[in-house]
């Protein structure tokens, strides 16, 4: 399945986009197709696959085109044991995207499990190009089996598809580097980071900023950290009577972290919504809190080391500076525009952070917005696609 050796530059206007992802909430892969949708390629196809922990149960293929409606198809998605889904998974984007008229121009798959099949249609003639959006890598991949079958799957990927895109700038690389792969013989590598609705958030905006009501907000995992900040809900409380939490997000730690706000004895500060699925429905709620929290640590198959969390972008660009670990690589550019500050998984340095932006809640909140205006989505997008086209010739 080697790479076409020669191709000719379509214009992204006249292009036919396909892009396939598997799905939990909304991400890069929504976002491509959303951007691409709005007058900017001739056609944009989404086929979503809901991953095993998804409350989705169906797959969704949307077929938007600049004349005519979007056409959208939901496929039943009965089998749940995972190797077997990606398999089947597999199977129905090659069913699919062969159903669908004419060629494609580019083919976007959302990590190494759906790049494969685009490498397969390629061979076939179906699309013309395929570009892998690494949305996260983790070096090591956890020491098991699957885990290994990921790296060689990701590795084959690097090194056969036209473009490689990397949501974080230099560490996934590394990460690869790191597990063996020879850099020299990836695609030719563009970074296409997280971006943010700034624009359409700041007509929403409150008057007047709450910065004691803070907010966690994506999967409830015990690796989240939000029990940390629980611990010091007490203490924060004793100096700011007005301090509450909301946690916008599912996931199987829930029930726990009920049990924590309990022994806390903070349940009169925590608000849980549940999963919200549509994102500008959460970033609503986000807007009306004052501060993020975003409490990484270190860990054996921690994707946010070697990646960019969508998460802190998502704050910056709802007004909220972050209190934001010291792992993922957005860490240190966050700290460096003082639009949130950078802590150790620490309870004492979490509360620490929260009094340093309390203190001088103004400035924060207003780097954070200007840093959010730097990585809109137009912007990630458009910068990538021009680098993707002087480094392959994809789409001009």
């Amino acid at each position: 399945m080697g790479k076409l050796q020669s191709t000719t530059a379509v214009p992204l206007a006249q292009a036919r986009v396909i892009i396939v992802l598997h799905y939990y909430a909304t991400g890069p892969g929504q976002e491509l197709h959303a951007w691409l949708a709005a007058g900017r390629a001739r056609e944009s196809v989404l086929l979503e696959h809901p991953f095993p922990f998804s409350n989705r149960r169906d797959a969704v293929c949307e077929r938007r085109c600049i004349a005519g409606a979007a056409q959208r198809v939901c496929y039943p998605r009965r089998v749940r044991f995972a190797p077997l889904r990606y398999l089947l998974d597999f199977w129905r984007t090659v069913r699919v995207v062969l159903g669908l008229p004419g060629r494609y121009d580019v083919y976007v798959g959302n990590g190494c499990f759906d790049t494969l099949p685009g490498l397969l249609l390629r061979r076939l003639g179906k699309v013309r190009q395929v570009v892998m959006y690494s949305i996260d890598y983790v070096p090591d991949a956890y020491g098991t089996l699957i885990g290994r079958v990921y790296r060689v799957l990701d590795r084959f990927c690097c090194y056969h598809c036209d473009a490689l895109w990397n949501l974080a700038r230099t560490r996934m690389m590394d990460g690869r580097v790191r597990d063996g792969v020879r850099r020299e013989r990836c695609a030719p590598q563009v970074w296409v980071p997280h971006g943010t609705h700034a624009d359409a958030c700041a007509a929403h905006l409150p008057a007047v900023a709450q910065p004691c009501r803070i907010a966690f907000f994506g999967h409830v995992k015990e690796s989240s950290g939000v029990q940390l900040f629980l611990e010091i809900m007490p203490q924060l409380r004793a100096e700011y009577p007005a301090l509450t939490l909301d946690v916008i997000g599912g996931g199987a730690f829930l029930e726990e972290l009920r049990r924590h706000v309990v022994a806390a004895g903070v349940q009169d500060a925590v608000v849980f919504h549940g999963f919200v699925e549509e994102h500008a429905a959460a970033e609503r709620l986000l807007m009306q809190c004052g501060i993020g929290v975003a409490l990484y640590r270190r860990g054996a198959g921690d994707y946010s080391e070697f990646g960019d969390p969508g998460k802190p972008k998502v704050y910056l660009a709802c007004g909220l500076p972050v209190i934001i670990g010291d792992v993922p690589e957005v860490a240190a550019l966050i700290q460096e525009r003082r639009a949130g500050v950078v802590v150790r998984y620490d309870a004492q340095d979490v509360a620490a952070a929260v009094r340093i932006i309390v203190n001088e809640y103004a400035t924060y909140r207003a780097n954070a917005l200007a840093l959010a205006r730097e990585f809109t989505w137009d912007r990630v997008f458009t910068r990538a696609w021009r680098e993707t086209m002087e480094a392959n010739g994809i789409c001009s």
